[in-house]
């Protein structure tokens, strides 16, 4: 498959896991910022001022921080290979984990996608049934179709919403704050309990930024193109922007929750609006907006994975990226009325053990692959055998990958005192990408010796 030299514009969107056409690569840093501010800035995430709710004010900015200086590097790669290569990630792991490893994680990532969805949408369900009690699941469905609705018209119809709903977005949370801190008393959130550093680091990591980075392609790949001879300046915010615009979310939605968690003893800021005048009610079913952002870049990424998994066997229908929308979406859905953010603790916790590994030994491999210099069509290639599913070194990153998860649930155990101070997960994502790399040097030595012999 080649890139494509031409753009069609269809209202609904039918790309698929093809490589974005030039034309339509016109994306820049502030959109690219608004975008994933926006995706991180839920009416979920305030739930992480819960999970860290004993730590105080000051030690859970220097957490978010910390997290932020940690990951923050991958997610500089990973947001410049969808500028470099305009295809997804998982279109990209293909390279790595071979045809079949990748077809394998894509399906899996595809339903953490939905975990998402499910999560969000579980929080906008409770807000509307605490705001207008006595639709129970009807509110679920709403809510699950409306967003469906966005994000079957793509990526085009998603800029256009977030940029027209940002400032709307912010001045509904204004509003509710300002309700918060003039209708109950000010508590300052104080440490009361021991913080465990890399524990909650790794939290703030699997919430944020390491739990998105390896979607940036996906987005950055609708960005201008990358070229040698653009500004440093323009480069570096390419770079940056994904990665501050979801730490920024999660640093001052966090610290609101930290806030009304203390202040009303629940982390939900929009549940006051039950209790408040028809502005401060408006705000909170405007809270809704949030729910949208970020769904919109649960459900779009998933999506395209899924279409990942289908594009293996050939080339799918046009019609098949909008009929996987409302599959997902559906399921999505079916989770949040289960009440999946009952299990959010748990979910977390696999998130970092799955995706950590993954985000770095993609990363590795970009940087010996030469920066993916190879022709786009060389991801696309067919399997003909079932040793082209796993050419190498498809056997080497899966055991690593498999190697990364198992060490990262074995935290507890390997470094019981290490894990109170070092984000273990990373940790241990980080080492799997090191033995990555030097099997993939050992392995290059060997067939230079023969080559020589």
């Amino acid at each position: 498959m080649t890139e494509p030299t031409h753009s069609e514009t269809p209202h609904v969107e039918t790309l698929g896991v093809a490589p974005v056409p030039g034309v339509d690569r016109t994306m820049r840093p502030g959109m690219l910022f608004l975008i994933w501010a926006l995706a991180s800035a839920s009416a979920t995430t305030p739930v992480i001022g819960l999970l860290l709710h004993g730590i105080g004010l000051w030690n859970f900015i220097l957490i978010v921080l910390l997290a932020t200086g940690i990951g923050l590097i991958p997610a500089m790669l990973l947001s410049h290979m969808g500028r470099q290569t305009p295809i997804i990630s998982m279109v990209m792991a293909r390279r790595t984990f071979g045809i079949g490893g990748a077809t394998l994680l894509a399906i899996l990532y595809t339903v953490l996608g939905a975990g998402w969805f499910g999560l969000n949408t579980d929080v906008g369900g409770n807000i509307l049934d605490t705001l207008f009690p006595g639709f129970g699941i009807l509110w679920y469905i709403v809510l699950g179709v409306l967003q469906m609705v966005l994000v079957f018209f793509g990526m085009e119809m998603l800029e256009k919403f977030y940029q027209y709903t940002a400032l709307l977005f912010l001045l509904c949370y204004a509003v509710l704050a300002y309700y918060l801190f003039t209708r109950h008393p000010f508590v300052f959130p104080v440490a009361t309990q021991r913080v465990d550093w890399g524990q909650d680091i790794d939290w703030v990591l699997s919430f944020s930024l390491l739990a998105w980075a390896y979607d940036f392609p996906t987005v950055t790949r609708f960005c201008v193109p990358w070229s040698a001879q653009e500004k440093t300046s323009d480069r570096a915010l390419y770079l940056l922007s994904p990665a501050i615009g979801v730490m920024s979310a999660v640093l001052f939605m966090g610290l609101l929750g930290l806030v009304s968690l203390r202040m009303t003893g629940d982390w939900n800021i929009a549940l006051l609006g039950k209790n408040l005048p028809f502005w401060g009610e408006v705000s909170a079913i405007g809270v809704i907006l949030a729910i949208a952002h970020t769904n919109a870049m649960n459900l779009y990424p998933a999506v395209t994975k899924l279409l990942a998994v289908i594009s293996v066997a050939g080339k799918p229908p046009r019609f098949m990226q909008p009929a996987i929308v409302i599959l997902l979406g559906v399921f999505a859905t079916l989770l949040a009325i289960a009440g999946i953010l009952n299990l959010i603790e748990g979910f977390l916790s696999m998130l970092g053990s799955l995706l950590f590994p993954f985000s770095f030994i993609l990363v590795v491999d970009w940087f010996h692959g030469k920066r993916y210099a190879d022709a786009i069509s060389l991801f696309y290639q067919r399997a003909h055998t079932w040793r082209d599913y796993f050419l190498w070194p498809a056997p080497w990153a899966l055991g690593a990958l498999i190697f990364g998860i198992v060490l990262a649930q074995l935290g507890f155990l390997i470094a019981p005192v290490l894990i109170h101070i070092l984000p273990w997960k990373v940790c241990s994502a980080l080492m799997t990408a090191v033995i990555y790399y030097g099997g993939l040097r050992v392995m290059e030595q060997r067939v230079q010796r023969r080559k020589m012999a």
